[in-house]
Parts: C-alpha cells; structure tokens; sequence
C-alpha cells in the first residue's frame, strides 16, 4: 500500500467510535416533511469537514431501519444521485411527507423545507 499523500488523497478525516450512531440519532429528530444536509448534520455533530463520512453512515444502514435516511439531501437541494434507483425511491418516500421533488432530483422549495438544527 501505497503511502498517505495529503496532496494526493486529501486531509485525514477522523470521526471516532460511535459516530454512525450520532448521526442517526441526530437524523431521527429532523421532522417529517423536512429534509436536512449532510453537511447540516455534520455541523451539528461538530465537524462539517467529515459531511462525506455522515453519507457513509447512511450507507451502512440495515435495510428496514427506522433511521429516514431519505430525509438527507446535497447541500443544493438534491437527492441522492438523481436519476438512479437510489434516487427515485429517495423521492417517492419524501413525497409521501409531502415534499415535492422535482424531475431534476431537487426538493421544490429547498430553503423552506430545510431543517436547521438549534
């Protein structure tokens, strides 16, 4: 393996033992109906710099978790990879809180449905 290279592979994020379970605990208090960032949850957490390591949190998930991972959207208002299968059933479950997402993938009235956490 290949030495780490900081200009080659980017700073070192370090988020420690338990982090998976801060960031769904943190995502289960966003309400229905609102969608949040991962970079919003990152801040909340502490470290905006880690918000790529909250989508790999998310990613982990068993299937049929109670954490609303589709609640998370990028920092413009997007789902997860618009077009992908990924992103049309990230869609359909917001629209059934009634968040309207557009054909691009975007959540109609982003900056009104955006959940900022105190």
């Amino acid at each position: 393996m290949a030495p780490y290279e900081p200009a080659r592979h980017g700073p070192r994020r370090i988020v420690g033992p338990g982090f998976h379970g801060k960031v769904h605990d943190l995502l289960r208090t966003v309400p229905a109906g609102s969608v949040t960032t991962y970079g919003d949850l990152a801040g909340a957490l502490g470290a905006r710099s880690v918000a790529r390591h909250v989508g790999y949190a998310l990613a982990a998930l068993a299937p049929g978790s109670d954490v609303p991972w589709f609640r998370v959207v990028d920092g413009r208002g997007f789902v997860t990879r618009p077009g992908s299968a990924s992103a049309k059933r990230q869609a359909r479950l917001l629209r059934r809180e009634r968040v309207e997402v557009g054909r691009d993938g975007r959540v109609a009235d982003f900056a009104a449905r955006r959940f900022v956490f105190p």
